[in-house]
């Protein structure tokens, strides 16, 4: 197979490298906002939580995309399905899935789990064009994953070995492995999407099918979707951060990456989320990270600049 193709498009570097720190940042952010939410006076289901925010979500994507195009798109039986298909993935199952994991087992263990992201992302990529990856994107892959490990581990390791709930081990491998190769197939489904529609149109009815299907869940679940009269100032903050931000401004900043970047780093925010939350707790809450973390945090940026810095050919 051929070495996988990985040449930057042009204008790629200012705008990309923009939408990538958006990523980064913003999606590393929401699991210290999530953490609000959900722990506040007012008692807030994940999934309650999650269905609200991809409702709110869509809504305001397919608002801004009628404002901006004026029009609804004459889009083909092909493109809803794909549309539908790929939203369900990565925010039925890859977020939703990650979502249903933290009632079982410490976050710090799922976002380890979710981790492998990028090298579920490249391999499927790999299948699907038929490519191999390159040595240096297999060796930035290896040192992400790596730092990772010492990022979480710490806090996953030494919490009393609580990391799991008792009972669940199997069933938490099943639904975490399938919560990355969602993500991660939804992430590739998408692309044919980008050079026929609006991207904003695409990821309004991509958060549309989802919210569908995840008050579908709910339903099924006996979970009611009527907000608690109690919520705090700082729980509504967190979800409109979670919405505007955590949900459309970086949902497009990740389509735009898509557009520009190989799959190898498009997803490399599997491995910067993380970091971004930690060093977030700690700056704001004060949840000082072990040593080995650190450690962990400067391996992640190395594996992520091997990536970046790997030789694109035509």
């Amino acid at each position: 197979m051929a070495a996988i193709d990985q040449q930057q498009p042009r204008g790629a570097s200012w705008s990309g490298i923009g939408n990538l720190l958006i990523v980064y940042l913003v999606w590393g952010s929401t699991y210290f906002a999530v953490k609000v939410a959900v722990t506040g006076p007012a008692a807030i289901a994940p999934l309650q939580l999650q269905t609200w925010r991809i409702w709110a979500a869509s809504a305001l994507l397919i608002a801004l995309a009628m404002f901006r195009t004026k029009r609804l798109p004459a889009l083909s039986v092909r493109e809803l399905v794909i549309c539908a298909v790929s939203g369900i993935l990565m925010w039925v199952g890859g977020n939703g899935l990650a979502t249903l994991a933290s009632r079982h087992a410490a976050s710090g263990f799922v976002v380890m789990a979710m981790g492998v992201i990028p090298i579920w992302t490249t391999l499927i990529s790999s299948i699907i064009e038929r490519t191999r990856p390159s040595h240096g994107t297999v060796a930035g892959l290896a040192l992400g994953l790596l730092g990772l490990v010492l990022v979480v581990g710490p806090p996953v390791v030494l919490a009393n070995n609580a990391s799991v709930e008792t009972g669940y081990s199997l069933w938490l491998a099943f639904v975490l492995c399938a919560a990355g190769l969602t993500w991660s197939l939804g992430s590739l489904i998408q692309k044919p999407l980008f050079k026929t529609i609006s991207p904003v149109w695409a990821a309004g009815l991509q958060t549309l099918a989802a919210a569908i299907v995840l008050t579908g869940i709910c339903s099924a679940s006996g979970i009611t979707l009527a907000p608690p009269v109690d919520l705090s100032f700082s729980q509504i903050a967190a979800f409109l951060y979670l919405v505007i931000c955590g949900s459309v401004i970086s949902l497009l900043a990740y389509i735009a990456v898509i557009r520009l970047y190989p799959p190898a780093i498009a997803s490399t925010f599997a491995y910067v989320n993380p970091l971004v939350g930690v060093l977030l707790g700690w700056i704001v809450l004060g949840e000082e990270p072990a040593l080995i973390s650190l450690v962990g945090i400067s391996v992640i940026l190395a594996g992520v600049a091997v990536i970046m810095l790997t030789p694109r050919r035509n």
